[in-house]
């Protein structure tokens, strides 16, 4: 059996080694709900379901709401525009 402190050290080490970029959005960002994204792209929210069913946009799904962060979705929609991969 691992002790609770053992744990929490272990944790703490793997958090270390996760690239910045896919921590969590700027501190002074938060993620973007589904209505909120389509105010900022200003598009509609069944085009923005169909992004996320195609994977064309990165997404989190925490229960039953979907999260998205803007700096994320910036790349992701260049890189489709520049001919980046696609999935």
């Amino acid at each position: 059996m691992i002790k609770e402190s053992d744990l929490r050290q272990l944790i703490r080490d793997e958090l270390v080694n996760i690239p910045q970029h896919v921590h969590s959005p700027t501190a002074s960002e938060k993620p973007l709900s589904t209505k909120e994204l389509c105010m900022f792209l200003n598009i509609s929210e069944p085009t923005v379901i169909k992004w996320r069913a195609k994977r064309k946009i990165p997404f989190l799904k925490i229960g039953s709401a979907y999260r998205y962060d803007k700096a994320a979705v910036i790349h992701a929609l260049s890189e489709q525009k520049n001919g980046g991969s696609r999935r």
